[in-house]
């Protein structure tokens, strides 16, 4: 089959590699239909990391189920399917708790991962499909993880009707983030340096208002918005390098008693000059947000497949270019260069 595998110079050719095959008896084949570019997938796209060579890599995916073990009962050929790409590995501690979205060794174990969207077929557990209505594009079923760890941002921070979150950053993330505040009844703030992507929040999403750091000054604002009290909720959808000026920035918009969530995973190497004293004499709360599970009794990721099937989320207009997998470098380059192509949401097409 065809795989866009990295090189050495950090980035994609295309080159003939071996069909997956389906190895344990609850495992599926899925033929690649739409793949989803990822901000993390940017991020080592042209770092030429040794380890990362002939690596296969993309998480966000859907496709056709084309095989199954004997043992799978909850699809079958033919079958539409959204996928769940990180598959934990089911023996550590927090797995047997059911966590399994904060197993230590996901991905990792005995090759037990649908991480490789950038290619032809993948195959893996079943447990980890899920069948999508014909009226669902492939594209925004590919995208369903995007909204899964907005689904679970909104489960962890409690966000709920009649609160004021701000969403920092207008990337996928963020965009996501705010359509679900929008599903939960809150009202959604989001903040970004680039014009189209708040544009976007604000034109088709419909954020309650959005705020250009480059041109007015963001905590001042969100203080106005929220008549000097302060947002109910805080979330950084950034991180890097960024976070080390966006976290002081949280703690100095959100209210007493509120919330700051971490969706953007932050540089390891920050210099915080945090207003500490508010979040303790304040009782903030920071929360990390990472990945997806359960909510009560249903798999987050399910929750996103019924809101897509629904129609409630605006996951086909996240969805600004396509490219064949052929022209992933290309595909790259666009999602790369926000301002200049206005991209959003980049999806290959197999």
């Amino acid at each position: 089959m065809k795989a866009a595998v990295k090189t050495a110079e950090g980035d994609f050719e295309i080159k003939e590699v071996p069909m997956p095959e389906i190895t344990r008896p609850d495992y599926v084949l899925v033929k690649i239909r739409s793949a989803g570019v990822c901000g993390s997938d940017l991020h080592r796209w042209k770092v030429p990391v040794p380890a990362s060579v002939g690596r296969i890599s993309g998480h966000e995916l859907a496709g056709d189920i084309v095989a199954v073990g004997k043992d799978v009962t909850n699809v079958k050929v033919g079958d539409r399917v959204g996928v769940d790409s990180v598959v934990p590995c089911g023996e550590c501690y927090w797995c047997k708790v059911g966590q399994y979205h904060i197993c230590p060794y996901k991905g990792d174990i005995r090759g037990k991962t649908f991480a490789r969207a950038f290619c032809e077929y993948v195959a893996g557990p079943s447990s980890h499909v899920f069948p999508i209505p014909d009226h669902v594009g492939y594209g925004e079923a590919a995208i369903m993880d995007v909204y899964g760890t907005s689904v679970h941002a909104i489960n962890r921070l409690d966000i709920h009707m009649n609160q004021k979150v701000v969403v920092i950053g207008a990337g996928p993330i963020g965009l996501s983030l705010l359509d679900l505040v929008n599903v939960a009844g809150a009202d959604g703030i989001i903040i970004d340096i680039i014009d189209h992507p708040l544009e976007f929040a604000k034109n088709t999403i419909g954020a309650y208002a959005t705020i250009n750091s480059k041109k007015e000054d963001p905590v001042a604002k969100v203080m106005e918005l929220t008549d000097g009290r302060g947002a109910d909720v805080v979330v950084d959808c950034v991180g890097g390098g960024a976070s080390a000026f966006l976290l002081p920035q949280a703690v100095e918009m959100v209210r007493r008693k509120g919330i700051i969530g971490m969706v953007g995973m932050p540089s390891t190497d920050l210099n915080l000059h945090v207003d500490w004293r508010k979040l303790q004499m304040g009782e903030v709360d920071l929360i990390g947000v990472s990945g997806f599970y359960h909510w009560g009794n249903d798999r987050e990721f399910q929750i996103v497949t019924d809101l897509l099937s629904k129609g409630k989320l605006h996951a086909t207009e996240m969805i600004t270019h396509r490219f064949p997998l052929e022209k992933i470098n290309e595909a790259f380059t666009v999602a790369a260069d926000k301002q200049g192509t206005n991209s959003i949401k980049v999806v290959l097409d197999s």
